[in-house]
């Protein structure tokens, strides 16, 4: 049977910090222990440790053959051998004081003897890995590293998704600008408030027909861009509801767990533009509606971060362009910029 050793060392360019955690933590030495982890045992077998042929320590070993027991603990460091009996279901482990002779093995049992000397202080972690024909020793002054224990999903890490065929619902929120809505409200008003920013949510559903094309239909509604203006004999308040449909085409490039795609297609948009105005003591209040089929386009990332769940950000340029419904002057010509992010959700598979 193969052996293979393998010691966890503190670096040598950090002496002064190791002196100091040393000095800072002497005191504690004597509520240590010296932790033994035997990994990939027979599953249930009972695992036993001892230190020069004491009274053993000793712990089932769990589903995946893995048991953690500890040893009476030593202030003094001390030079120890490692021994291992594989007896199928029962594995001792023999740490011995160099210069003692270890118990010898009983009948039926495999005995391995570890050729390295090792070093075994208050805090030290031996980690025994029978996996296969080789039985590896970890050695780590201290908690062991996860890599050394970990098991089942936890030891492959974070498990992503990747972008597939299917169908996804999304929602986002963000920020939304029109080009020229407060300058159409405010005209040569100089005492004007105006801003052209404000939020925006999205619901989407979408089809992936494979990993690089796909469709989408959305509905977008922006928050409503209010205006308030006044001069001397008169004031104004002006408030401008756009809500779009969109319906895209996409084409996307996977990368991973990830996909950047763009996308281009049209809105149809319905825009209420409400306008309260008062001269004098008269106060009279217009309203405006426009409905129209215009072009968009933009593009996105998403990133899978499980098989169903992605986070997802895009931004779009949408024209917003129509006469008014009634017929007679006036309408809308914008064009509007949506930047979002949000959540998207793969339903079935």
């Amino acid at each position: 049977m193969r052996l293979r050793v393998e010691i966890c060392r503190p670096s040598r360019l950090l002496p002064l910090l190791f002196s100091s955690v040393l000095v800072g933590t002497a005191g504690l030495g004597a509520a240590a222990a010296q932790t033994v982890i035997v990994r990939s045992a027979q599953q249930g077998a009972t695992i036993e440790v001892t230190f020069n042929g004491g009274t053993p320590a000793t712990g089932p070993a769990d589903t995946f053959g893995d048991a953690k027991l500890t040893v009476p603990a030593r202030t003094a460091e001390a030079a120890v051998l490692v021994h291992l009996d594989d007896c199928g279901n029962r594995v001792r482990v023999l740490l011995v004081e160099a210069g003692i002779q270890a118990a010898a093995p009983e009948p039926g049992c495999n005995r391995i003897d570890i050729t390295s000397v090792f070093v075994m202080r208050p805090v030290t972690t031996f980690v025994i890995d029978m996996n296969g024909a080789a039985t590896t020793v970890h050695l780590t002054q201290g908690p062991p590293p996860a890599s050394w224990v970990l098991r089942g999903e936890a030891a492959a890490g974070h498990k992503w998704g990747t972008p597939v065929p299917g169908l996804v619902v999304s929602a986002a929120a963000g920020a939304a600008s029109f080009s020229n809505a407060v300058s159409a409200a405010c005209g040569d008003v100089q005492d004007c408030k105006r801003t052209n920013f404000g939020g925006v949510v999205a619901l989407s559903a979408g089809y992936w027909i494979n990993r690089y094309l796909g469709a989408e239909a959305a509905y977008v509604q922006p928050a409503d861009v209010a205006v308030t203006g006044s001069g001397d004999t008169f004031r104004f308040d002006s408030r401008l509801a756009v809500r779009l449909a969109t319906f895209v085409g996409k084409v996307g490039a996977p990368v991973g767990p990830a996909r950047l795609y763009g996308f281009g297609g049209v809105n149809r948009h319905e825009s209420t533009l409400t306008t309260t105005e008062t001269m004098n003591d008269a106060t009279q209040t217009f309203a405006q509606k426009t409905t129209g089929w215009n072009w968009m386009a933009g593009g996105g990332f998403e990133l899978w971060i499980s098989r169903f769940i992605a986070m997802y950000s895009e931004m779009t340029l949408a024209q917003v362009k129509g006469s008014p419904a009634g017929g007679g002057e006036g309408g809308i010509d914008n064009r509007a910029t949506l930047v979002v992010g949000g959540i998207r959700v793969r339903l079935g598979l």
